[in-house]
């Protein structure tokens, strides 16, 4: 595909380095640039199942995505999307504790469920429909992002909301107490937000002309300011260019350089890494591929001097986290 093709109305942002969750640089002068590579350190630890869920009478769901992320009381928190149960899509809490790296983590019960009066899950008959949580901490508060599905009008959605404790979350909505920050490019669903110095970018999976693609957005704000145009980050390569063979991205930035994970069809247990030194831009194929990895719907995280690397499990059965050390390209 021409890249020419696929901008959408937005001019490049020059963002200067910083730490986002693994490396850190305090700005553009300090920065030493090093290639790195990432690679596992270590074995999987199962952090939850497939939860019971009796309070809305259905079997177990099957586990298709999930996000990370501590909440104002000191303790880990896993929201997991789960999928074929009795109403449809949902999302599902499991709580830890101060510390990451713990098996079975104990579960909360379902967290958050469509809602079609501010226009989620619209046109999908009795199941309800949302996708791919990611909680982002700002200023005090929790930014909950997710797929809210399609609008009244037929369009998929990006949705949010807010929390001051990590725990309860509330819908932000406009002046039509709509959810939607935005819609599309096609199937828009598992946005991920990167603070920068100048902006915060969002991550999203979609598609185009039956394509699938990773999409990219800017604000100066992560909540209440505007998403500029969408434009393609990254397209094609080992992950197929299926309609929904580009699916989870998930942005670090690391000695001077930003690294893309994205996944193809989850089952295939198959996570590219790109390497790039435009937080908007990671190539056309695998030109910039820098890893291949065995996990599906990764996030990256880091607990102290620690960086973790999450996986769905087989089967969908539920989330392992597993360590990840980056090793300097030779």
């Amino acid at each position: 595909m021409n890249r020419s093709l696929v901008v959408w109305g937005l001019g490049l942002l020059v963002i200067g380095p910083l730490w986002s969750g693994v490396g850190h640089a305090s700005g553009e002068g300090d920065v030493v640039r090093v290639a790195r590579v990432p690679e596992f350190d270590g074995p999987w630890v199962r952090v939850a199942a497939s939860p019971e869920l009796p309070e809305i009478n259905s079997k177990r769901g099957q586990v298709v995505d999930h996000c990370f992320f501590r909440a104002k009381n000191g303790r880990w928190q896993l929201w997991m999307q789960i999928r074929d149960t009795a109403v449809g899509r949902l999302f599902y809490r499991c709580e830890g504790g101060e510390e990451l790296e713990a098996a079975d983590w104990t579960p909360r019960g379902i967290c958050w469920r469509a809602d079609r009066q501010c226009g989620e899950s619209c046109k999908t008959g009795s199941q309800e429909f949302i996708h791919a949580p990611y909680v982002l901490q700002h200023e005090g508060r929790w930014l909950l992002y997710y797929g809210g599905g399609k609008n009244r009008d037929g369009k998929v959605q990006i949705s949010a909301a807010a929390s001051d404790d990590g725990i309860q979350f509330r819908r932000l909505t406009d002046d039509k107490g709509q959810t939607e920050l935005f819609t599309g490019p096609g199937y828009a669903r598992d946005p991920m937000v990167l603070r920068t110095d100048q902006g915060y970018v969002m991550y999203y999976a979609g598609d185009l002309k039956k394509q699938g693609v990773i999409a990219v957005r800017t604000a100066s704000e992560p909540i209440g300011a505007p998403w500029s145009d969408a434009r393609i980050a990254s397209e094609g390569g080992v992950c197929g260019t299926g309609a929904t063979a580009q699916q989870c991205p998930f942005v670090v930035h690391l000695d001077g350089y930003y690294y893309l994970f994205k996944i193809g069809p989850s089952s295939g247990f198959k996570t590219a890494v790109y390497r790039s030194d435009d937080p908007l831009f990671f190539g056309r194929g695998d030109e910039r591929l820098v890893a291949v990895l065995k996990a599906a719907v990764a996030e990256i995280i880091r607990e102290g001097d620690r960086c973790y690397l999450s996986s769905l499990l087989p089967g969908y059965e539920g989330v392992a986290i597993r360590r990840l050390r980056w090793r300097a390209s030779q």
